[in-house]
């Protein structure tokens, strides 16, 4: 039982230790002896559990898609409404995308500037996760929108267009180290949900 243990804490390490140097330093920057030194293990433990490096990037970047998913599911359950949700995705974006855990931009657009080929499998995860959170967003649009006068192919587009704003957040929030991109992207969020005028 206790070498069941010692696998999944070298496996967690490993995990642990690589996702923070692909996204701190980037994926092509970080080597696979810089990962095994610093999570304090053998190079055969690693290739115990992972043939590649890159076989290590998909597993980190699935693991931090169901972080990130949990972290918003936690989120919209402190909103009443389906507008009160949405609005605390939008703070949820402004204070992690501009301090701390991400001030390096999102880990998933990031691969994409080091995968060049769109067939890759780490193009086809970022592809998956960023669909998966397009259509987190587009639940709650319709869901602020049913029973109203907006027929679906008018809810669909407003979802795509919130979408694309909390990607914007995503990209310039780091850039500027603040949460006006989030503070911003909101009100225009807010306008196309009819919550102002």
């Amino acid at each position: 039982m206790a070498g069941t243990a010692e696998k999944l804490n070298v496996r967690d390490r490993l995990l642990e230790t690589a996702a923070r140097l692909f996204y701190e330093k980037g994926y092509g920057a970080t080597g696979i002896n810089e990962v095994i030194k610093q999570a304090g293990i053998c190079k055969a433990s690693f290739y115990h559990h992972f043939k590649t490096k890159e076989d290590l990037l998909v597993v980190s970047l699935e693991q931090r898609h169901e972080r990130m998913m949990a972290e918003l599911r936690a989120v919209i359950a402190q909103g009443k409404t389906p507008a009160e949700k949405i609005g605390r995705v939008f703070e949820w974006l402004g204070s992690s995308c501009s301090c701390g855990s991400a001030a390096n931009g999102c880990a998933y657009l990031n691969m994409v500037s080091e995968f060049r080929d769109a067939g890759s499998r780490v193009r086809e995860l970022v592809r998956w996760h960023k669909g998966v959170f397009r259509q987190f967003l587009s639940e709650l649009v319709s869901a602020h929108f049913r029973g109203g006068d907006k027929t679906e192919e008018e809810i669909q587009d407003l979802s795509d267009e919130i979408y694309l704003l909390a990607e914007a957040v995503f990209a310039a929030s780091p850039v500027h180290r603040c949460t006006w991109p989030a503070e911003t992207a909101w009100r225009i969020v807010a306008v196309r949900l009819g919550l102002e005028d």
